[in-house]
């Protein structure tokens, strides 16, 4: 009998054992899940907000840019909304001018967009009657969904009109961004418009329809952040508004993912396996070991992202503000100087529209890595977008450098290009800016380095232009 009995006790200690390892593992595994679905929320926000702004920076920028007649199909005006969309990184669908009233004086777009009376429009009017910019909600044209960004035409200080520009979500940068987010098996990540319609998600044929999840979009309504398990769909609905337009980012993920197959409390065991608890609790602990070196990679590649251009693998535009600041403000404190490269390619438009996106891909690939060969180990180089890069070189002591980086820029990168067994020929246009001592401010400097690029574009050959430096001329191959 006491045989028996310590065998019996035994069992059950081991199986009390493998019961409390069990919980423990896939708390652990819970706690994971957790973790990840935070760390989307916080990507999801900073790309949703980061995406509004610089669309309406985008559109404010050309907006103030010279003056408009603001008079029904007058030709000069249609000439500019043509060329913005050519040449707009984001707001790249289509461009309107619409007077106070809300009727159209003139459109230009890649194909039509949505009529004055369309109801997605009310939230960026709202704001707009205020002076404020704003985005609208989904809209469709068909069976393409859009958005439009909505920024005042002023005089003065007096509104005179409304400049808007569309973006087409299916094609659009923020989508590019979303869709490469991974979380889980069953993990989808969506941004929201006001409405609660999907704006962008990892799985980009939800874009333009409802979220299917109407507690949370009830609760976006009135601002609030929150998540729940929606037993109808089984899923773990998690969701926070990013506080910019009424947009918001939510995460679905299946609940039989998120908690694993044992939630403490719902434990029962039958007398028949309790021996086999042990071998489950070594399993389950492996699975949670094998989720935190998931979670570790998942983390890393977020970061990556949220740095680095998609294509290239360049530092991205926020990267390059913030070591453009850093470079200044070493500046100040040691006396050096800061330069700024800032350079688009000539003839990639004919490239990419008549011999299809993946050679003009391909090319880019190409250029950045020519690029990457010339510029010093410590500089630091970024695509901003579309075909444009730009180079931050710090803790200088004389312009003569950028002149030479320049020179090898245009040189290297008017060499053939061999793709697809065939050679294609670009050039570039590079403007300059130098800060000495670091005393100029990001948005000014960059502002120069636009400029003078554009000047050196105008003239229709690769070359490089200085913004800063009066007595340099202008410099062409």
């Amino acid at each position: 009998m006491a045989p028996l009995i310590l065998s019996v006790g035994l069992i059950l200690g081991t199986g009390v054992l493998g019961v409390y390892l069990t919980t423990q593992a896939n708390s652990k595994a819970e706690s994971i899940h957790l973790a990840d679905r935070n760390s989307m929320q916080s990507t999801l926000a900073g790309l949703g907000k980061q995406y509004v702004l610089f669309s309406l920076k985008e559109g404010l920028d050309y907006a103030s840019t010279g003056t408009w007649s603001l008079q029904p199909g007058d030709p000069g005006d249609a000439a500019r909304l043509h060329s913005f969309v050519d040449h707009a990184i984001l707001l790249n669908y289509g461009a309107a001018l619409v007077d106070l009233s809300g009727r159209p004086l003139n459109v230009y777009a890649a194909g039509a967009v949505p009529p004055p009376t369309d109801p997605g429009y009310l939230p960026m009017v709202r704001d707009l009657q205020a002076n404020r910019p704003d985005v609208s909600s989904v809209m469709k044209v068909g069976h393409v969904a859009v958005v439009a960004m909505g920024v005042p035409v002023m005089e003065g200080n007096v509104p005179r009109a409304v400049f808007v520009g569309y973006v087409r979500l299916d094609t659009s940068a923020l989508e590019t961004y979303v869709k490469g987010l991974h979380y889980g098996r069953t993990g989808i990540a969506y941004v929201l418009d006001s409405s609660g319609t999907v704006v962008a998600a990892t799985d980009a044929n939800r874009i333009g329809h409802p979220v299917g999840e109407p507690a949370a979009v009830s609760s976006l309504d009135r601002g609030k952040s929150g998540d729940y398990v929606d037993h109808r769909s089984n899923q773990v609905v998690s969701y926070a508004p990013f506080g910019l337009g009424g947009w918001a980012g939510a995460t679905t993920q299946g609940a039989g993912e998120f908690f694993g197959p044992i939630r403490s409390g719902n434990l029962r065991v039958e007398v028949a396996i309790v021996a086999l608890l042990v071998i489950a609790s070594v399993l389950v602990t492996i699975l949670g070991y094998k989720r935190e070196s998931a979670r570790r990679r998942f983390q890393e590649q977020l970061a990556y992202q949220a740095a680095h251009d998609g294509l290239t693998g360049l530092d991205n535009r926020a990267v390059f503000h913030d070591r453009l600041r850093q470079a200044l403000a070493r500046g100040r404190r040691h006396g050096t100087d800061v330069g700024v490269l800032y350079l688009d390619l000539n003839r990639f438009k004919p490239v990419n529209d008549h011999r299809g996106h993946d050679v003009g891909d391909a090319l880019l690939v190409e250029v950045a890595r020519r690029l990457t060969n010339i510029v010093r180990a410590e500089d630091t180089l970024a695509r901003m977008g579309g075909d444009e890069f730009a180079v931050v070189m710090g803790d200088l002591t004389g312009p003569t450098v950028l002149r030479e980086v320049a020179e090898r820029i245009v040189a290297e990168v008017d060499k053939p290009i061999a793709i697809a067994k065939e050679e294609v020929r670009v050039g570039a246009s590079v403007g300059i800016a130098y800060s000495y001592s670091g005393q100029d401010e990001v948005e000014s400097l960059l502002r120069d380095a636009d400029l003078a690029m554009y000047r050196a574009k105008d003239v229709g050959k690769s070359g490089y232009c200085y913004a800063t430096e009066p007595t340099m001329s202008t410099v062409y191959d």
